[in-house]
């Protein structure tokens, strides 16, 4: 059996492993130039740090024990292990609290895509490959088109794993052998500007990260501190690496032009969380995501699926956005692909 799925994000890249090891012939077709979705790590000349997915929160236990096995391989690691609560008020004064959770924090060694990597290792992935639209050929099966080329090769099943309003797009575009009621379908989606900066010095906390309430960031990480990283600053350098996510409404109102707007809203959290003077931050990087998560109002789609011409479309859409969604998501396409 032969299996395309689009998009290499932790749903494409773990259905790919586990479908791998029973020998199914898999393609992962990812738009990027690299894994990892949203689970994204920029490098710069002055360090790399986690601009997509910044820690990885386990709730049930399931998900708590997968962790836990990827930890014993050495693949994440548990972190971080203090987590402060930043209350904003009227008179612009900060009340940290520490932030007590039912769950357990995890984040993936060495960069936050590193599992993505891992599960995809001796799997035939092509990066910058853009899928427009596909097709299913009755006795050939599924074909797909890259860009403006339709490709020669055909599968037996297609999964499409990409953020649920790129999903529907391509569907849309595609000729399907079955009618699907996409306009049902529709989902309001918010965005997510994250900022990473260079702070030259070391801040004065034993907490890693931070829930900011109330605020325009919604939360802040000393990316730096996490397991693994590499010292891309400067053996003799005492500085950090930080990284600041918007809130959501914020991001909306913003947009993708608003960079120099969102890098500044990010400079302030950090300074008037820590009472630090603004030129205490040096380089600074930002990335726009689009689609970030579904507007809270918004139910989880559950998978999208024709199984007698072999079409799937799931992630961390399908179950509520998160990193355990799209290992659920993961799952329950790979439990429908190998139904009798």
């Amino acid at each position: 059996m032969k299996i395309a799925i689009v998009g290499a994000g932790i749903s494409g890249s773990y259905l790919a492993h586990r479908l791998d090891n029973l020998g199914t012939e898999v393609s992962v077709f990812e738009k990027s130039r690299g894994s990892g979705g949203r689970v994204s790590t920029k490098r710069t000349d002055w360090g790399q740090c986690d601009l997509g997915a910044t820690l990885i929160p386990a709730k049930s236990e399931y998900f708590k024990h997968f962790m836990r096995d990827l930890q014993q391989q050495k693949i994440v690691s548990g972190w971080p292990s203090k987590i402060g609560r930043a209350l904003g008020s009227a008179d612009g004064s900060v009340d940290v609290q520490h932030f007590e959770s039912d769950r357990d924090y995890f984040v993936f060694n060495q960069k936050m895509n590193q599992a993505c990597a891992y599960w995809l290792d001796g799997i035939n992935l092509s990066n910058n490959s853009l899928v427009t639209a596909l097709r299913y050929i009755a006795s050939q099966g599924w074909q797909i088109k890259i860009a403006e080329q339709w490709q020669v090769a055909c599968y037996d099943k297609v999964v499409i794993t990409a953020p649920w309003p790129q999903t529907q797009a391509l569907l849309q575009a595609s000729e399907l052998p079955f009618s699907l009621p996409l306009a049902n379908l529709e989902q309001k989606w918010s965005s997510c500007w994250s900022v990473g900066f260079k702070v030259n010095g070391i801040t004065a906390t034993d907490t890693d990260m931070f829930y900011l309430k109330q605020q325009a960031v919604q939360t802040l990480v000393r990316d730096s501190a996490k397991p693994f990283r590499p010292n891309a600053i400067g053996n003799n350098e005492r500085a950090e690496v930080w990284v600041a996510q918007l809130s959501n409404d914020l991001s909306d109102r913003l947009g993708k032009e608003g960079k120099l707007a969102a890098i500044d809203y990010a400079k302030s959290a950090y300074c008037q969380l820590f009472e630090q003077p603004l030129d205490l931050i040096g380089h600074t990087v930002a990335h726009y995501w689009r689609y970030a998560r579904p507007s809270p109002e918004q139910a989880p789609l559950g998978l999208i699926s024709d199984v007698s011409s072999g079409l799937l479309a799931g992630g961390d859409w399908s179950f509520g956005v998160s990193i355990e969604a799209a290992i659920e998501a993961a799952n329950a396409m790979f439990e429908v692909i190998n139904s009798k």
